[in-house]
């Protein structure tokens, strides 16, 4: 099935989602209990699940950073391309997600969506990334040019933000990602998949980094995503880009205080640990064995961040439905927003 066909039918999907959200949040005040009259601007923020990379959203009940900025969070969970079109249609209002090809397929049909802010920095010693299969290597020594022609699995198949390190990894060979199969399999499977050998690798992350550290049944290979670059974004889609851009500076700044506030230096060990096990719906075991993200003090941007993906993507025939040369890559990204908090921001 080709990319178009399963925008199309997310674009389907959207719109029966949309009889359960309702009308789009942002803007809708509530009166806040505490402090008389001020009003919360609600901002519906969308993500995937519960998982660390969220936490600055989770934790507003503890923190109360984006209530000092007038706003009120409201989670909505699903999967990421059917977040993705209820974005662009403005029944969500922020996304909170990786680089994809669906962003970049999305973003080339002249949808109001934008990358506003960094998320989460995976630390350089981070086991998240591309395992090599031991039971599928035998008694030979691990080479790039192996990979030729094998099949390896992938929680996000191929939109998915690992592939441009797996493509930088063949890329050593001489290879490309259309000289490997690239096999969709969630986190379970996938693990079980390297452990007896049915793939020849695929990419593992927390909690079963542990699990294949411990069993020894993969090498690691390259990481998740290039040294420095985060794994996650925030997106705007057109209610806080055009309709209410004040509250998206607002929502930024508070994020920032975030950032600086709470999540610097090992932080999943320190003081939250048990609020964060309470809001990700885990064990405080899975919180204090997880790295502990690197966050900016300060909003940046890699340079050529979606270039570079979007190069990644072209590897593989029908990823990408639109024609290079459209510009898609280097527009993706407003700065403004950014900008503001770097400025405003505790």
């Amino acid at each position: 099935m080709s990319t178009r066909v399963r925008f199309k039918r997310y674009l389907a999907l959207a719109s029966a989602l949309t009889l359960s959200l309702g009308l789009a949040a942002c803007g809708n005040d509530d009166k806040a209990q505490e402090g008389g009259s001020t009003e919360l601007t609600t901002v519906k923020v969308a993500v995937s699940g519960k998982i660390a990379y969220y936490l600055p959203y989770l934790m507003e009940p503890y923190w109360g950073e984006f209530k000092k900025q007038g706003i009120k969070i409201e989670m909505e969970y699903g999967a990421a391309p059917d977040m993705l079109v209820l974005l662009t249609q403005g029944k969500v209002d922020a996304m909170v997600t990786g680089p994809s090809a669906n962003i970049l397929n999305a973003a080339a049909q002249n949808v109001d969506l934008k990358l506003v802010a960094p998320g989460g920095i995976e630390p350089d010693d981070s086991p998240n990334g591309w395992y090599v299969s031991k039971k599928a290597l035998g008694d030979k020594e691990y080479e790039p040019s192996m990979l030729k022609g094998k099949t390896l699995s992938s929680s996000s198949g191929v939109a998915g933000p690992p592939l441009l390190t797996l493509s930088q990894e063949l890329a050593k060979a001489n290879l490309t990602l259309a000289d490997v199969k690239i096999k969709p399999l969630s986190s379970a499977d996938g693990l079980v998949a390297i452990e007896n050998g049915a793939v020849f690798g695929g990419t593992v992350s927390a909690p079963n980094t542990t699990k294949i550290q411990k069993s020894g049944a993969g090498i690691f290979i390259t990481r998740s995503a290039p040294k420095g670059w985060p794994s996650v974004g925030v997106y705007f889609g057109p209610n806080l880009l055009k309709k209410d851009p004040q509250t998206g500076e607002r929502f930024v700044t508070a994020l920032l205080n975030i950032y600086r506030t709470y999540m610097q230096g090992d932080y999943m060990r320190g003081e939250w640990a048990d609020e964060f096990a309470k809001v990700l719906e885990t064990d405080l075991e899975n919180v204090t064995s997880a790295p502990s993200a690197t966050y900016p003090t300060e909003l940046t941007f890699p340079e050529r961040y979606f270039e570079q993906y979007e190069e990644a993507y072209r590897q593989i025939p029908g990823v990408l439905t639109f024609p290079e040369g459209q510009n898609v890559s280097e527009n993706l990204i407003e700065r403004r927003f950014a900008e503001y908090a770097n400025q405003h921001a505790n």
